[in-house]
């Protein structure tokens, strides 16, 4: 933002904070007098003037202490009774009351005087003083005082108060050889030091004396020595000190009496009255701890009681809030003072005692048949009433793992009754406990008493029957017979599995009951992994409540195994492979398919591959194995067999060895056709034959020239007769000659790659051909052909190139003919000598070839003279446009063949846009070049900032004077499209950054559009910091001479830095036309969105459309967006500073 800044210092409080410091030193010194005194008073006489100076020693000394002590004082006199002294941390409130008219001030921050300040107490004016260029917080102010200064004072001690803590300090006697406008009394304790010093303004009594009244309570509650200085505040503004004293402070006590009434053993409460209550803090509040001596204080509460109308305090203790605890209890009594504080005053005890609740247990109907029993309670009875009968119950075995908590239901009779069942119990027999609990009216379970009874119950029976075991079809009968249990049997369960691995193949059967009462259930082997040997089995009913109960259990052996031979066939070394038969196959469990994991025993099983044997008519199964499917290996190779059964099992059955051994592959490489002329060669290969199969035939290839940087591996065709070729061509091998290598590998059936031989070939290459011939030579028109045959290349013809040009004056006419290829295979150009200058006489043609490779190689040349009549000379040129740039809205116009006949004084080019007719016609000079040919610059600025088509025409100013049309054309300027950055000039990067007395993030908003505007137009990253840098550093339009920010100037200075060119925009129109070219403009704002008065804001434009361009603001983000340019327009900034250059519209472009 762009406004003059201003320097505010509070000179005056300075200087006044200054001379109540150095004074210090005399109180001081009258400190070390008051120790002498014993009298409440003192007369404070005129001290040796010869003395001043060991006086402002000491007090130097005495200030440093009390730096030590308590950190730098702060002082203040004001029109307010009393001025607190800056207040520590945990006394801030006291800094909230102090008056805003204060006449002086002191803090660590502005008190920075040494020893030589105490001696010059004399303020100077009171006008503001001119500010260094150092920070602020450390002012230097001088300040001299006159020691000849003789005050007079007594300071009088007077109605003490020792309960309440407070005195009176009445000063009389006074006088001053100058008028006193203000009396100030600083005190504090001697506990801690300074902390709770008070500056206390006395009020002037009717008879002339000064008076004021001093409370404990302002003073932290201090007690014991008080030290009371005086000090004069003169009317020239020199504060004096007169004298001190000392005092004794002491507060009572607080007080109160503690009585415990209404103590009901019914009801477990009592009250508690607090009477007589009183303490010289204040009573804020009355609080009573009270907790029972059972386990300590876990039950401990603190009441707040309640104020009584005849000042009395109450309270209302329950045993109930007290986890029902009985016996003794303590009660404290505690005040919350009026400053907050917590303090004890006293306390009592008391006992609280309770009726117990009764009850009988009783146990009845014990059936073990059922494993049941009724539990009746009777004489049920609670002081605190009977909500619900509780009875917990649990068998002894294993603890309270089996608890339940019945609720008992009341009779008519008035007993209360439940029904106890074992099988809720976990089925546990033996032991019961039974225990009786009230929940109370108050919801609170109590304990009343408890019994215990014995529980049986009959055990279930069953007896386990194997049957029809049968090996051949796997499976086997289990019969259960005289079944029986006291809790019922809803279902029969057999868990059978075979002693193989354990329970893996655990079958949990259900046995389906017979006609005749029994159970029974079948057994097959093929449910159960198809495991042999031992069977387990055993017996569980499922009772009526749905629990799992063990009978009893049994085991029987079930024995068959499958079979089946291996054979090895058919070991072929020159193929790698061999076949695997098996035969006699058989499985008491089915066989679904045959197996084979087969592997060499080289590396373990890294190459295992599990073949499925095929069936053959015969009933045997067949498996063809692959060396190049076990990764090559040789030599030993294993063979198992493995059946997958009906049920989906795989077992093994047998095994078996042989051995493989492996012929190497072969080939035979052939070099053909190698020729000189198109520098190429055949590679065959014959003979291909590999027992991993070949997949490709690759012939890697390079020249011995670099090594193998022109390798290329060739994937070789196969041809009819089953050999393998491939054209090699030195174009493809950056034309190197010389020694080739050429190897050969095969890639085998299984992707593998291996190497099988190599060759070696010479490779030459001929040197470029071409003919070259002039026909249809013009004398009259000036033109003639050049024709190229036999053409002829080993590096390949990508163009053809005649340079054609006439003896004449060199090469000033030279042109590269591109030759174009005819339909019998020539190549053909035309010259016309009016692209010649219309040269006559001798012309050269020269004869290049651009290679494949793309490089250029001369092949031949010859001459030919060419001559053209008068009446077919005319103004010759080429008008071509170069360096169209639409960032920088410029474009190049350069024109080559430059003649005429009559000669050219001067090559002119009018320009226009298309826009608007020729309202914007520019008619440029061209400039001659070295070369020989003209050049003239077209900037958009010079016309109206068009986009669009323009025109430009060639016209020459001859030798005579006359002026003759040439040519034209036309050529098309785009908008400038930028990639502009955003920056904030409040980003952390640099917002604290100063540049003088102020930073960025105040008045960088011209660096930062700056900097954005730059890198936009020039693409570099340029940021707010080498902006600012520059304008801070080598102008003096940023930051200086009183200017709070940049002026119009700096924008022209910044952006001429970076070779960028800026134009004043003094009109909407112009504004609107900047804009719709693409350019960036810098605009100074005033009061606005974007700014409020008197503030003027920096902003970047860009862009136009519907009347409107897209805002960049430094400062505010969110202010980003599109505007109406005549709203921009409108809000532009008048002050000074942002119109130097004379409109704060500038726009910036290359």
């Amino acid at each position: 933002m762009k406004t003059k800044g201003l320097v505010y210092l509070a000179s005056t409080a300075i200087l006044l904070a200054a001379s109540a410091n150095s004074v210090f030193a005399d109180e001081t010194n009258q400190v070390a007098n008051d120790r002498q005194q014993t009298e409440p008073s003192v007369a404070v006489t005129n001290r040796d003037a010869s003395k001043q100076a060991e006086l402002a020693d000491k007090a130097s000394e005495v200030d440093s202490e009390t730096k030590k002590d308590s950190g730098a004082s702060e002082a203040s006199l004001g029109k307010d009774e009393k001025v607190a002294s800056a207040p520590s941390e945990k006394d801030s409130n006291s800094s909230l009351e102090q008056p805003k008219d204060n006449l002086a001030s002191l803090s660590s921050e502005n008190i920075s005087l040494g020893r030589a300040s105490f001696r010059s107490v004399t303020a100077s004016s009171d006008k503001p003083q001119e500010a260094e260029t150092k920070p602020e917080s450390e002012p230097k102010v001088r300040v001299s005082r006159a020691v000849d200064d003789k005050p007079q004072g007594t300071i009088n001690i007077t109605n003490v108060d020792p309960n309440a803590g407070t005195f009176d300090v009445h000063v009389t006697n006074i006088a001053s050889p100058k008028p006193i406008k203000k009396v100030a009394l600083p005190t504090w304790s001697s506990v801690n030091g300074q902390d709770d010093i008070i500056w206390y303004d006395a009020k002037r009594q009717v008879d002339g004396t000064y008076k004021i009244s001093i409370s404990a309570r302002d003073h932290k509650y201090s007690t014991g020595e008080y030290n009371i200085h005086l000090y004069y505040l003169l009317e020239d503004n020199q504060l004096v000190g007169v004298g001190g004293t000392k005092t004794t402070v002491t507060i009572g006590k607080p007080q109160g009496k503690i009585d415990i009434v209404n103590n009901n053993p019914d009801t477990g409460s009592f009250d508690v009255v607090v009477s007589g209550v009183s303490n010289p803090y204040g009573v804020k509040k009355v609080v009573v701890p009270v907790w029972s001596s059972v386990n300590g204080q876990d039950d401990l509460v603190w009441y707040e009681a309640q104020r009584q109308t005849n000042g009395n305090y109450t309270v209302t203790v329950k045993a109930s809030h007290h986890k029902n605890s009985l016996g003794e209890y303590n009660i404290h009594l505690y005040y919350v003072q009026d400053n907050g504080q917590l303090v004890g005053v006293g306390g009592t005890s008391t006992v609280v005692s309770k009726a117990q609740p009764k009850g009988t247990i009783k146990i009845e109907n014990n059936n073990p048949d059922t494993g049941s029993f009724d539990v009746v309670v009777s004489g049920v009875s609670s002081p605190y009433g009977v909500k619900e009968v509780k009875l917990p119950t649990w068998s002894s075995d294993k603890g309270q793992d089996d608890l339940i908590w019945y609720t008992a239901v009341k009779q008519a009779d008035g007993t209360y009754r439940a029904t106890v069942k074992a099988v809720n119990h976990k089925k546990s027999t033996g032991e019961y406990n039974v225990h009786l609990y009230y929940i109370q009216d108050d919801g609170q379970l109590v304990g009343v008493g408890g019994t215990r009874t014995t529980v049986s119950v009959s055990q279930p029976k069953g007896t386990l029957k194997i049957e029809n075991n049968d090996p051949a079809t796997g499976s086997f009968d289990v019969v259960v017979s005289n079944v029986s249990n006291p809790f019922g049997v809803k279902e029969v369960k057999l868990p059978t599995w075979s002693n193989d691995k354990g329970q893996d193949d655990l079958v949990w059967h259900t046995a389906i009951k017979q006609a005749d009462g029994t159970y029974r259930a079948r057994i097959q082997a093929r449910d159960h992994k198809y495991s042999l040997g031992d069977y387990t089995v055993h017996l569980y009913y499922i009772q009526d409540d749905g629990q799992l109960v063990g009978v009893a259990g049994t085991q029987f052996s079930l024995a068959a195994k499958p079979k089946g031979s291996l054979k090895i066939e058919n070991n072929n070394p020159d193929t790698g492979s061999f076949d695997v038969v098996v035969s006699d196959v058989v499985s008491p469990f089915g066989v679904k398919s045959v197996h084979l994991p087969i592997w060499s025993s080289d590396k373990g099983q890294d190459d295992i591959v599990w073949y499925t044997a095929t069936k053959q008519s015969d009933g045997t199964y067949r498996a063809s194995i692959q060396a190049r499917n076990h990764k090559m290996s040789t030599g030993e190779y294993h063979i198992h067999l493995y059946y997958l059964q009906d049920n989906g099992q795989m077992i093994g059955v047998s095994g078996t060895t042989t051995t493989v051994s492996i012929a190497k592959p072969k080939g035979t490489l052939t070099i053909a056709n190698n020729n000189s002329t198109t520098g190429s060669f055949d590679v065959v290969v014959s003979g291909v034959s590999s027992p991993e199969g070949v997949r490709e035939v690759l012939l890697p290839t390079w020249s011995s020239t670099n090594g193998q940087d022109d390798i290329i591996w060739y994937r070789a065709v196969k041809q009819s007769d089953g050999t393998y070729k491939m054209n090699i061509k030195a174009s493809d091998h950056k034309y190197s000659t010389g020694e080739y290598n050429v190897h050969l590998y095969y890639v085998g059936n299984n992707g593998q790659l291996v190497g099988v031989g190599g060759t070696k070939t010479t490779v030459s290459l001929g040197t470029p051909k071409g003919k070259l011939t002039i026909q249809n030579n013009n004398q009259q028109t000036g033109t003639f052909e050049v024709v190229v045959s036999e053409v002829e290349n080993a590096y390949g013809v990508k163009e053809v190139k005649l340079p054609t040009w006439s003896s004449a004056n060199g090469q000033d006419d030279i042109i590269w003919y591109t030759a174009v290829k005819q339909a019998d295979g020539t190549y053909k150009a035309q010259v016309n000598l009016r692209d010649h200058k219309y040269s006559t006489g001798e012309y050269n043609i020269h004869l290049y070839y651009v290679q494949n490779d793309g490089r250029m190689v001369g092949v031949g040349g010859t001459k030919t003279t060419a001559n053209v009549a008068s009446e077919h000379i005319k103004p010759t040129g080429q008008i071509t446009i170069k360096n169209n740039n639409p960032r920088l809205g410029t474009f190049e116009v350069v024109v080559t063949n430059v003649y005429s006949p009559k000669g050219v004084k001067e090559v002119s080019l009018p320009t226009w846009s298309s826009v608007n007719g020729q309202d914007d016609i520019v008619w440029y000079r061209a400039q001659r070049q070295a070369d020989g040919s003209y050049k003239a610059l077209v900037r958009t600025s010079s016309h109206k900032y068009s986009t669009g088509e323009y025109n430009i025409h060639l016209y020459y100013v001859q030798n005579d004077g006359s002026l003759v049309g040439v040519g034209g054309t036309t050529t098309t300027v785009n908008r400038g499209v930028y990639d502009t950055p955003y920056y904030s000039q409040r980003d952390p990067r640099w917002a604290g950054l100063y540049y003088g007395k102020y930073n960025l993030a105040a008045t960088g908003c011209v660096p930062t559009t700056l900097a954005m505007t730059i890198s936009g137009i020039t693409g570099q990253t340029v940021l707010p910091t080498t902006v600012a840098d520059f304008l801070y550093h080598h102008t003096d339009s940023f930051n200086k001479n009183g200017l709070f920010g940049t002026s119009s100037k700096g924008i022209v200075q910044g952006a001429q830095n970076w070779g960028l060119t800026t134009d004043v925009l003094h009109s909407s129109s112009a504004l609107k036309e900047a804009l719709a070219a693409g350019h960036h403009v810098m605009a100074a704002v005033g009061n606005s969105v974007f700014a409020s008065y008197p503030v003027t804001h920096e902003i970047v434009l860009r862009g136009y459309q519907n009347g409107q361009t897209q805002v960049y603001d430094p400062y505010n983000a969110n202010n980003n967006g599109w505007y109406s340019v005549d709203y921009i327009f409108g809000s532009k900034s008048g002050a000074p500073e942002d119109n130097t250059e004379g409109s704060p519209f500038i726009s910036v472009r290359a």
